[in-house]
Protein backbone atom coordinates (compact mmCIF):
# COMPACT_ATOMS: atom_id res chain seq x y z
CA UNK A 1 0.00 0.00 0.00
CA UNK A 2 2.93 2.28 0.64
CA UNK A 3 5.95 1.99 -1.70
CA UNK A 4 9.62 3.62 -1.44
CA UNK A 5 8.23 6.50 1.28
CA UNK A 6 10.35 8.57 2.46
CA UNK A 7 10.30 11.90 3.76
CA UNK A 8 11.67 13.60 7.08
CA UNK A 9 9.42 16.25 9.41
CA UNK A 10 11.40 19.12 11.13
CA UNK A 11 10.69 20.71 14.22
CA UNK A 12 8.55 23.52 14.30
CA UNK A 13 7.25 22.73 10.69
CA UNK A 14 3.93 21.72 9.04
CA UNK A 15 3.92 18.93 6.32
CA UNK A 16 0.95 18.40 4.25
CA UNK A 17 0.45 14.93 2.48
CA UNK A 18 -1.94 15.86 -0.42
CA UNK A 19 -3.78 12.70 -2.43
CA UNK A 20 -7.28 11.36 -3.65
CA UNK A 21 -8.29 8.87 -0.52
CA UNK A 22 -6.73 5.34 -0.66
CA UNK A 23 -3.46 5.97 -2.23
CA UNK A 24 -1.52 5.15 1.52
CA UNK A 25 -2.07 8.31 3.40
CA UNK A 26 -3.89 7.17 5.69
CA UNK A 27 -1.68 4.41 6.06
CA UNK A 28 1.35 6.64 6.73
CA UNK A 29 -0.52 7.52 9.48
CA UNK A 30 -2.03 4.35 10.99
CA UNK A 31 2.02 3.42 10.61
CA UNK A 32 3.50 6.40 12.32
CA UNK A 33 0.97 6.07 15.42
CA UNK A 34 1.42 2.47 15.97
CA UNK A 35 -1.76 1.77 15.03
CA UNK A 36 -0.74 -0.54 11.89
CA UNK A 37 2.16 -2.42 11.71
CA UNK A 38 5.39 -1.41 9.85
CA UNK A 39 6.41 -4.63 7.93
CA UNK A 40 9.87 -3.20 6.91
CA UNK A 41 11.67 0.65 6.99
CA UNK A 42 12.27 2.89 10.03
CA UNK A 43 10.18 5.32 11.58
CA UNK A 44 12.40 7.77 13.84
CA UNK A 45 11.39 10.61 16.56
CA UNK A 46 14.54 12.32 17.54
CA UNK A 47 16.31 9.18 16.79
CA UNK A 48 14.17 6.89 18.50
CA UNK A 49 12.99 3.88 16.59
CA UNK A 50 8.89 4.13 16.86
CA UNK A 51 8.35 0.20 14.84
CA UNK A 52 7.06 -2.57 17.26
CA UNK A 53 6.24 -0.10 19.98
CA UNK A 54 2.71 -0.19 20.96
CA UNK A 55 0.59 2.78 20.54
CA UNK A 56 0.74 3.19 24.46
CA UNK A 57 4.59 3.78 24.46
CA UNK A 58 4.51 5.93 20.85
CA UNK A 59 2.48 8.53 22.72
CA UNK A 60 4.39 8.24 25.57
CA UNK A 61 7.37 9.02 23.04
CA UNK A 62 5.58 12.19 22.64
CA UNK A 63 3.31 11.57 19.08
CA UNK A 64 -0.23 12.82 19.28
CA UNK A 65 -2.49 11.49 16.65
CA UNK A 66 -5.95 13.52 15.14
CA UNK A 67 -7.46 9.98 13.57
CA UNK A 68 -9.53 10.28 10.48
CA UNK A 69 -12.46 8.45 11.92
CA UNK A 70 -12.86 10.66 15.27
CA UNK A 71 -16.11 8.07 16.74
CA UNK A 72 -13.67 4.95 15.83
CA UNK A 73 -10.70 5.78 16.85
CA UNK A 74 -10.51 9.45 18.42
CA UNK A 75 -12.91 8.64 21.08
CA UNK A 76 -14.65 6.70 23.57
CA UNK A 77 -18.43 7.53 23.24
CA UNK A 78 -19.84 6.25 26.45
CA UNK A 79 -16.86 8.04 28.51
CA UNK A 80 -17.79 12.04 29.48
CA UNK A 81 -16.14 15.27 27.84
CA UNK A 82 -13.96 15.10 30.85
CA UNK A 83 -12.70 11.40 30.92
CA UNK A 84 -11.91 11.92 27.16
CA UNK A 85 -9.84 14.56 27.80
CA UNK A 86 -7.22 13.20 30.16
CA UNK A 87 -7.86 9.56 29.05
CA UNK A 88 -4.42 9.00 28.11
CA UNK A 89 -2.88 10.80 30.89
CA UNK A 90 -4.50 8.83 33.95
CA UNK A 91 -0.80 7.68 35.00
CA UNK A 92 0.79 11.71 34.59
CA UNK A 93 2.23 12.97 38.04
CA UNK A 94 0.19 15.88 37.25
CA UNK A 95 -2.93 14.40 37.67
CA UNK A 96 -2.76 12.09 40.63
CA UNK A 97 -2.09 12.85 44.18
CA UNK A 98 -0.49 9.75 45.21
CA UNK A 99 -2.11 6.68 44.15
CA UNK A 100 -5.20 8.71 43.31
CA UNK A 101 -6.64 10.64 40.64
CA UNK A 102 -6.34 14.69 41.26
CA UNK A 103 -10.12 14.75 40.50
CA UNK A 104 -9.62 19.05 40.89
CA UNK A 105 -7.02 19.51 39.03
CA UNK A 106 -8.96 17.39 36.36
CA UNK A 107 -11.69 18.81 36.21
CA UNK A 108 -9.99 22.52 36.40
CA UNK A 109 -8.24 21.48 33.43
CA UNK A 110 -11.22 20.30 31.15
CA UNK A 111 -12.78 22.94 32.29
CA UNK A 112 -9.81 25.41 30.60
CA UNK A 113 -9.80 22.93 27.82
CA UNK A 114 -13.53 23.63 27.07
CA UNK A 115 -13.20 27.28 27.19
CA UNK A 116 -9.99 27.37 25.01
CA UNK A 117 -11.08 25.04 22.71
CA UNK A 118 -14.75 26.75 22.56
CA UNK A 119 -16.21 23.42 23.30
CA UNK A 120 -20.38 24.02 23.29
CA UNK A 121 -21.51 21.85 26.35
CA UNK A 122 -23.49 21.43 29.34
CA UNK A 123 -21.08 20.09 31.70
CA UNK A 124 -17.78 18.32 31.17
CA UNK A 125 -19.46 15.14 32.79
CA UNK A 126 -21.50 14.93 29.92
CA UNK A 127 -21.01 12.05 27.37
CA UNK A 128 -19.09 13.25 24.69
CA UNK A 129 -21.28 11.42 21.78
CA UNK A 130 -24.19 13.77 22.86
CA UNK A 131 -22.18 16.54 21.00
CA UNK A 132 -22.42 17.95 17.83
CA UNK A 133 -19.68 16.30 15.16
CA UNK A 134 -17.56 19.44 14.98
CA UNK A 135 -17.38 19.54 19.39
CA UNK A 136 -16.34 16.00 19.50
CA UNK A 137 -13.85 16.92 17.40
CA UNK A 138 -12.45 20.18 19.50
CA UNK A 139 -12.42 17.86 22.37
CA UNK A 140 -10.12 15.55 20.78
CA UNK A 141 -7.86 17.96 19.17
CA UNK A 142 -8.19 19.85 22.56
CA UNK A 143 -6.58 16.39 24.00
CA UNK A 144 -3.94 15.96 21.17
CA UNK A 145 -3.07 19.54 21.82
CA UNK A 146 -2.25 19.77 25.09
CA UNK A 147 -0.44 16.68 25.53
CA UNK A 148 2.96 17.61 25.08
CA UNK A 149 3.75 15.79 21.76
CA UNK A 150 6.82 16.57 19.68
CA UNK A 151 4.94 15.24 16.93
CA UNK A 152 0.98 15.96 15.84
CA UNK A 153 0.06 13.93 12.78
CA UNK A 154 -3.43 15.64 12.14
CA UNK A 155 -4.96 13.09 9.60
CA UNK A 156 -8.53 14.65 7.89
CA UNK A 157 -8.67 16.90 11.14
CA UNK A 158 -11.36 19.23 9.73
CA UNK A 159 -13.82 16.19 7.91
CA UNK A 160 -17.12 17.02 8.72
CA UNK A 161 -17.09 19.95 10.61
CA UNK A 162 -18.40 23.70 9.63
CA UNK A 163 -16.26 26.63 8.90
CA UNK A 164 -15.46 28.09 12.10
CA UNK A 165 -14.29 24.58 13.93
CA UNK A 166 -12.17 24.30 10.90
CA UNK A 167 -10.57 27.66 10.84
CA UNK A 168 -10.05 26.75 14.79
CA UNK A 169 -8.99 23.90 13.93
CA UNK A 170 -5.87 25.14 11.71
CA UNK A 171 -5.21 28.19 13.72
CA UNK A 172 -3.98 25.93 16.54
CA UNK A 173 -2.40 23.51 14.65
CA UNK A 174 -0.19 26.38 13.05
CA UNK A 175 -0.11 27.92 16.99
CA UNK A 176 1.06 24.75 18.01
CA UNK A 177 3.99 24.08 15.45
CA UNK A 178 5.37 27.55 15.56
CA UNK A 179 5.19 28.20 19.03
CA UNK A 180 6.23 25.04 20.64
CA UNK A 181 8.49 24.09 17.91
CA UNK A 182 6.25 20.91 17.03
CA UNK A 183 6.87 18.62 14.12
CA UNK A 184 3.47 18.02 12.24
CA UNK A 185 2.16 15.69 9.88
CA UNK A 186 -1.26 17.39 7.69
CA UNK A 187 -2.92 14.73 6.03
CA UNK A 188 -6.22 16.26 3.84
CA UNK A 189 -8.12 15.87 1.02
CA UNK A 190 -8.83 19.42 1.54
CA UNK A 191 -6.68 21.11 -1.45
CA UNK A 192 -7.22 24.30 0.12
CA UNK A 193 -6.07 23.41 3.56
CA UNK A 194 -2.97 21.41 2.89
CA UNK A 195 -2.36 24.93 0.51
CA UNK A 196 -3.19 27.33 3.07
CA UNK A 197 -1.64 25.42 6.40
CA UNK A 198 1.54 23.71 5.04
CA UNK A 199 5.33 24.72 4.93
CA UNK A 200 6.32 21.59 2.42
CA UNK A 201 4.28 19.50 0.37
CA UNK A 202 4.24 16.08 -0.61
CA UNK A 203 1.31 14.31 -2.88
CA UNK A 204 0.56 10.72 -2.82
CA UNK A 205 -0.40 8.56 -5.89
CA UNK A 206 -0.68 4.87 -5.68
CA UNK A 207 1.25 4.42 -2.74
CA UNK A 208 4.68 6.37 -3.72
CA UNK A 209 5.12 9.89 -3.52
CA UNK A 210 4.38 11.34 -7.18
CA UNK A 211 5.65 15.10 -6.43
CA UNK A 212 7.05 16.82 -3.63
CA UNK A 213 7.07 20.88 -2.99
CA UNK A 214 9.41 22.76 -0.96
CA UNK A 215 7.95 26.14 -1.28
CA UNK A 216 4.10 25.92 -1.31
CA UNK A 217 3.14 29.18 -1.84
CA UNK A 218 4.42 28.55 -5.75
CA UNK A 219 1.97 25.52 -5.82
CA UNK A 220 -1.90 26.06 -7.82
CA UNK A 221 -4.45 23.44 -7.07
CA UNK A 222 -4.47 23.09 -10.94
CA UNK A 223 -0.95 21.33 -10.68
CA UNK A 224 -1.91 19.62 -7.52
CA UNK A 225 -4.66 18.11 -9.19
CA UNK A 226 -2.52 16.87 -11.67
CA UNK A 227 -0.23 14.85 -9.54
CA UNK A 228 -2.86 13.60 -7.31
CA UNK A 229 -4.31 11.98 -10.67
CA UNK A 230 -1.64 10.61 -11.78
CA UNK A 231 -1.20 12.50 -14.67
CA UNK A 232 2.43 13.94 -13.98
CA UNK A 233 5.28 12.40 -11.49
CA UNK A 234 8.68 14.29 -10.56
CA UNK A 235 11.77 12.66 -11.11
CA UNK A 236 13.26 11.07 -8.02
CA UNK A 237 15.97 13.98 -7.89
CA UNK A 238 13.12 15.82 -6.93
CA UNK A 239 11.36 14.03 -4.99
CA UNK A 240 14.74 13.06 -2.76
CA UNK A 241 14.18 16.62 -1.50
CA UNK A 242 11.36 15.52 0.69
CA UNK A 243 14.08 13.29 2.69
CA UNK A 244 16.24 16.28 3.73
Amino acid sequence: VVNGVSFRIHAGEILGIAGVEGNGQNEIALSVTGMHPCERGTIKLYGTELKGKSVHEIRALGVAHISEDRMMHGCAGAMSIKENIVGDRIFSREFRRGPFLDQKKINEFADQCIREYEIACDHRDEPIRMLSGGNIQKVIVAREFTSGAKLIVANQPTRGVDVGTSDMIRRKLIEKTRKDGIASLLISADLNEVLEVSDRLLVMYKGKIAAFFHDVKKVTEEELGEYMLGLKTMSPEEIKGAAL
